[in-house]
């Protein structure tokens, strides 16, 4: 078995963090890709263009607190989990991307903003344990499903394509909610569930609009 150096454990560190960083897809096809475009009134396209410009901010956050749990994980396990799951986060990325410039639009210029702010979030949450990341998670996805909901049900009847993508992103983040809770999540106050349910109704109302 080889023995590392300090320089040489130091490397290995550094790059596992970029590694962090760097999450790629898990290269599930775009949902939508066999459906037509449906004929959108004006009105109807700036909404669900100012929608998806909401889901897509609401991925560049989940992006960052993925990567605040991996960097603060205290097991291997944990950051494993917490990188398969950024990848399938990162699918919902790409999917909320593309559907947004078929319409024409164009991403939250906070986007930068909420990924620095939700890399702290996922760093704070996972600081004294896995399990409180876990809870920390578990909530968020609850939330982001039950976000996703509401956004299924303002759509316009017509519009198939952003239909299908909502709907199998709402799956995932259930799936993941579901995996965070098996993986023995310890469920987080309901003062706090209050605040990250008020912060993230700020990211939602700032984004529909820039």
């Amino acid at each position: 078995m080889r023995n590392y150096s300090d320089i040489d454990k130091l490397i290995i560190k550094v790059d596992e963090i970029l590694n962090i960083f760097n999450i790629k897809s898990s290269g599930r096809p775009y949902p939508a890709k066999k459906i037509e475009d449906s004929e959108l009134s004006k009105e109807d396209k700036k909404l669900v263009t100012n929608l998806m410009r909401v889901n897509h901010a609401g991925e560049v956050a989940a992006q960052g607190l993925y990567i605040g749990h991996a960097l603060a994980a205290k097991s291997s396990s944990q950051r494993k989990m917490m990188l398969e799951m950024a990848s399938e986060e990162k699918d919902h990325l790409l999917w909320c991307e593309k559907r947004i410039n078929e319409l024409g639009g164009r991403a939250s210029v906070f986007d930068p903003v909420w990924l620095v702010g939700s890399i702290g979030l996922g760093i704070l949450s996972s600081f004294t344990s896995d399990r409180n990341a876990l809870g920390f998670l578990e909530e968020t996805e609850i939330q982001v499903a039950e976000h996703l909901q509401s956004h299924l049900k303002r759509l316009p009847e017509n519009d198939k394509k952003t239909k299908i993508v909502l709907e199998k992103m709402k799956a995932d983040e259930e799936k993941h909610s579901n995996t965070a809770h098996q993986s023995g999540a310890q469920e987080i106050p309901k003062p706090i569930k209050k605040i990250m349910e008020y912060t993230a109704n700020i990211m939602k109302e700032v984004s529909f609009r820039i």
